[in-house]
């Protein structure tokens, strides 16, 4: 008995296999086949629930004063650490600049006294940066790195030429006034200008 009523379903299922083979595929009748087998095995589409806009923006959460406050005082905090280290950046800078500035000047002294064959004497052993540009050995004079509107005083920024008797070379000394009058390389050695770092005194760069 059971053997009989396993070879009728299988026959029935069979039937309905090749029923649905031979249906149409094309426009209801196969939307109808696909919701016919997905009713056979169970199947269920998902169900989106619809939001509205105004329950998006129910759930989107602004800041609270509290938390406002402390993003503040964060900003304020690296704004006080990140302000005087850029000052400092600017004003080694400007030290480097001024520096460049004095090598640039003594190397334009150094061709002019072996170019010309000039010999310094105690009657002539400086030049300023107004005869180095007049004799041509100067393009321009150099813009003041600490006031960029301006260039070196011209008369008062000058270049001092010392012969040394026993090597026979020239030693080479240079100051740098502002046309504010701020002297900001004072009397210095050619081999001390890459030591120099900013300050209050002669023997620094000051401002």
């Amino acid at each position: 008995m059971t053997l009989v009523l396993n070879a009728s379903q299988h026959k029935v299922s069979l039937q309905d296999g090749l029923h649905n083979q031979t249906k149409r595929r094309g426009g209801n009748a196969m939307q109808e086949l696909v919701l016919d087998n997905n009713k056979k095995m169970g199947f269920r589409f998902p169900t989106f629930k619809k939001f509205s806009l105004k329950e998006l923006n129910k759930n989107q959460k602004g800041l609270t004063l509290i938390e406002l406050l402390a993003v503040i005082v964060i900003i304020a905090i690296i704004a006080a650490i990140a302000i005087p280290s850029i000052g400092g950046i600017l004003k080694n800078t400007r030290v480097s600049a001024h520096k460049s500035n004095a090598h640039m000047i003594i190397d334009s002294t150094r061709t002019m006294i072996t170019g010309e064959g000039i010999i310094p004497s105690a009657t002539k052993d400086t030049w300023t940066l107004k005869e180095l540009h007049d004799g041509g050995f100067l393009e321009t004079i150099p813009k003041d790195p600490s006031d960029k509107t301006n260039p070196y005083n011209e008369t008062t920024s000058l270049v001092k030429v010392t012969p040394d008797a026993t090597t026979g070379n020239n030693k080479y000394t240079i100051t740098l006034v502002g046309t504010n009058g701020v002297s900001h390389i004072t009397a210095q050695d050619e081999d001390k200008v890459d030591t120099l770092k900013f300050g209050t005194t002669a023997a620094d760069v000051q401002e």
